[in-house]
């Protein structure tokens, strides 16, 4: 995932507020354990609102993976009792609930760019010791996916291939070709940021200025009701 914008390929806009207050709504609701129906409609239109936003192809990929463990659950959950019950749960629903996070996570993070961001949270005067750590947060992340791929490219070329397989054979080997490059990466990068947002003046307390007009419009007034009204019905137990 990176921290980027869409704008381009973008059918819709939604205000980084909004996906903000949506990621953590539906994070919220979800480890509620809400019905399969419940469950099926929130993917749904997520994956929708991430279409419309030009990350069509993200959404269908992450749509098969989900529907497979729906599948999944429907059909074999009814023959299996014990340990393998708790097992195949544990495996197949409790990944599914990631799923709606997962793609809010998406939506935010791949339409969103660290300036919007800034300028959307300082207009409503959260303090800096907020919007920054988040922000760098944010961007922090995909770097660190980046420099993953970069490291199992660098193995798999020299002949070290991380796979299940290995992991099996080799785990302790395997984890630290894994995990030592990685680590060290990681507090290169955490320097690397940190001198990126001194230099962009982060710090400085005064009032910066963004190119895109960020502002609250009326879909996104529609996408807070939704998620008010998601949260009100689960208190009173509707769904």
């Amino acid at each position: 995932m990176q921290f980027e914008s869409t704008r381009n390929k973008a059918l819709i806009h939604i205000d980084p507020r909004t996906k903000f207050v949506m990621l953590f709504f539906i994070g919220f609701y979800i480890f509620t354990l809400p019905a399969l129906p419940v469950e099926i409609g929130i993917f749904v239109a997520l994956g929708l609102l991430l279409t419309l936003s030009g990350h069509g192809w993200t959404a269908l990929k992450l749509s098969m993976v989900f529907t497979v463990m729906v599948l999944l659950d429907i059909l074999l959950s009814p023959y299996m009792s014990g340990a393998l019950s708790f097992l195949f749960n544990t495996i197949v629903r409790l990944v599914r609930l990631i799923f709606p996070i997962y793609l809010a996570a998406i939506l935010l993070m791949r339409t969103t760019t660290v300036s919007e961001f800034i300028a959307a949270f300082r207009k409503i005067h959260l303090p800096d010791t907020f919007i920054i750590p988040v922000s760098v947060m944010f961007r922090f992340l995909p770097t660190v996916t980046e420099q993953w791929r970069s490291i199992r490219n660098a193995m798999r070329f020299r002949g070290i291939g991380v796979s299940a397989k290995t992991l099996g054979r080799k785990p302790l080997l395997t984890l630290e070709y894994m995990l030592v490059p990685l680590l060290m990466s990681t507090a290169t990068i955490s320097d690397e940021l940190a001198a990126a947002s001194l230099s962009r003046g982060l710090d400085s307390g005064a009032i910066r200025t963004c190119v895109t007009e960020v502002r609250i419009g009326a879909f996104d007034y529609i996408m807070l009701a939704a998620c008010v009204v998601l949260i009100a019905l689960s208190l009173l137990g509707v769904v």
